[in-house]
């Protein structure tokens, strides 16, 4: 893996992977937040002939609808797909990027070691994935998120640089985070939006204590109306650093391993 700091947020970066479609050369964003992958329109990708649209909704609450196509031998390392229906999105400005999504990780038994910058597509000595794992219809990977008396559901993404927590959780609950100034952020369509930055209180995950660390506050209604399985939290980088995760996709299984 690749980790790209970003240079406005301390803490918060993006995971890339490096691979070729095709036999051409190609950098992802690793996005376990994204249900299927995503390629920048270009002279391969433009000549490809339609199969359907798909239409995606953002943090911020962006709409977008995209051609897919089906791209071929798409390899990442070890992560491969003969052949693969994926979005083909135009370039544009702030940053339109190639997103690795579900659809080929849950084929997969995977071991996120983001603060090693590593991905290891089978367990470690001595550990199994033994936690029963919620995932939706459509690939989204699920964790509960604990403080005392208190429980969220997050969206695990490994594609979300920061840390977000939904704006109805924190108000809710308050006690749980300290604001401490704004930030300008980006979600997946684009979209930029001025959201406050929190300090949010260690929580346990897996039966795991966390350290505290910088979140961004976002109403997420809107993208949770369209969603199987409501989010409070979408836990991204500063979060998952923290910790080694094991997941079993096909089995529908998780652990934490360090």
């Amino acid at each position: 893996m690749i980790i790209e700091p970003d240079l406005d947020d301390p803490g918060c970066a993006t995971v890339m992977v490096d691979g070729t479609v095709a036999g051409r050369p190609y950098r992802f964003i690793l996005d376990t937040g994204a249900a299927r992958t995503q390629l920048e329109a270009d002279d391969y990708t433009a000549a490809l002939s339609l199969v359907t649209g798909d239409v995606s909704f953002s943090a911020f609450g962006g709409r977008s609808a995209d051609p897919v196509v089906t791209i071929t031998d798409l390899a990442a390392g070890p992560l491969q797909a003969a052949t693969l229906a994926v979005r083909r999105v135009e370039r544009g400005e702030p940053v339109v990027r190639n997103l690795l999504g579900m659809d080929v990780l849950q084929r997969y038994c995977c071991h996120f070691r983001l603060d090693a910058s590593v991905l290891e597509l089978e367990a470690p000595p001595g550990y199994r994935a033994d936690q029963n794992l919620l995932m939706s219809s459509r690939g989204h990977v699920y964790v509960d998120v604990q403080w005392p008396g208190v429980t969220g559901r997050a969206c695990w993404d490994t594609g979300s640089g920061a840390t977000v927590v939904n704006r109805e959780f924190w108000q809710e609950h308050p006690e749980l985070f300290e604001e401490i100034g704004t930030s300008v952020g980006t979600d997946g369509s684009g979209a930029q939006t001025e959201t406050p930055v929190l300090m949010m209180t260690g929580p346990v995950i897996g039966q795991r204590a966390f350290t505290a660390h910088r979140a961004v506050s976002v109403n997420l209604s809107g993208v949770n109306s369209t969603l199987e399985f409501p989010m409070d939290l979408i836990l991204g980088y500063p979060t998952l650093r923290q910790a080694d995760w094991l997941f079993d996709f096909p089995a529908k299984r998780w652990t934490l391993t360090n």
